[in-house]
């Protein structure tokens, strides 16, 4: 099921900032996919060995439950799982999760 387009719009507004803020042209990117009710947050970086190479690591993953209306967030373990959000605050607003993805207070989302 695809996004509404009202969340989809905070998702545009709210997540577009956060990957515009945390850019670095030649050193880091962060980008967003959309696929159905779940947007995955993506960092890219160029390879040590090879610049020209740039290496792809998911960063998060938020999850919109249209009958709630409630998004869930997920964060992504060295092997790629998808694993739940461990502080018990990984259902809200999308506002708020965007705002702990960047704020990181567990240390799980940035290096």
């Amino acid at each position: 099921m695809a996004l509404p387009e009202t969340e989809r719009q905070k998702v545009d507004t709210l997540l577009g900032q956060l990957c515009e803020q945390r850019t670095i042209t030649d050193q880091v990117k962060l980008y967003l996919s959309i696929r159905g009710n779940r947007v995955v947050l993506t960092e890219s970086r160029p390879l040590f060995i090879d610049p020209a190479v740039w290496n792809e690591i998911k960063v998060a993953q938020f999850e919109y439950n249209p009958e709630t209306g409630i998004w869930t967030l997920y964060w992504y373990d060295r092997k790629n799982r998808r694993q739940p959000y461990p502080t018990g605050r990984n259902r809200d607003t999308l506002e708020k999760l965007a705002r702990e993805v960047d704020f990181d207070p567990t240390g799980i989302f940035w290096e």
